[in-house]
């Protein structure tokens, strides 16, 4: 009624604030029966079974779509119903992802802190063996050391000690 032409511009014009309000009711009984928050999705779908009136919401009522975006009711047609539920799954996929690339993230810098831990344990290790690798060199050098004395002490002839020690007492 709202385009028919021969109607008196008064007549369509009132039958335009009404089709508005009735959108306008179905909108808002969409929302508040179907988004409860904490229960329900955040969005929901209004389904206009005639083509053509959602082609007249889009063409003409651009404020009946803003206020659908505001109450986040989707309307849609018998053609546009199956590409607006292929982006509500591509979204749902997607938020599920990202949760799990949240998770995956966090777990990664858990990890990232238990590396650097190993690493400074590590570094402390291989100083400590580094440090007992050099007293053990240590060791090995005063064991020569020690070990050259002896053989000197044992390489000298006792008699030889004894003759001179008697020549000079002579």
């Amino acid at each position: 009624m709202m385009v028919d032409k021969k109607l008196s511009s008064d007549v369509r014009d009132n039958y335009e604030k009404l089709f508005k309000s009735d959108m306008k009711k179905h909108i808002d009984a969409i929302s508040s029966k179907y988004i409860i928050p904490g229960e329900t999705a955040d969005q929901a779908i209004l389904f206009l079974p005639a083509e053509a009136i959602f082609a007249e919401v889009n063409a003409y009522h651009s404020d009946i779509i803003n206020y659908a975006y505001k109450k986040h009711v989707w309307i849609t047609s018998p053609t546009t119903l199956i590409s607006t539920l292929t982006v509500i799954q591509m979204i749902i996929k997607n938020m599920e992802r990202d949760k799990y690339t949240s998770i995956i993230h966090e777990e990664l810098n858990k990890l990232g802190l238990e590396f650097s831990r190993y690493r400074e344990r590590w570094d402390k290790l291989a100083k400590s063996i580094q440090t007992v690798n050099k007293d053990v060199e240590n060791v090995y050098i005063t064991t020569d050391k020690i070990s050259r004395k002896f053989e000197t002490i044992n390489k000298v002839d006792v008699d030889k000690l004894v003759n001179s020690k008697h020549k000079e007492i002579e």
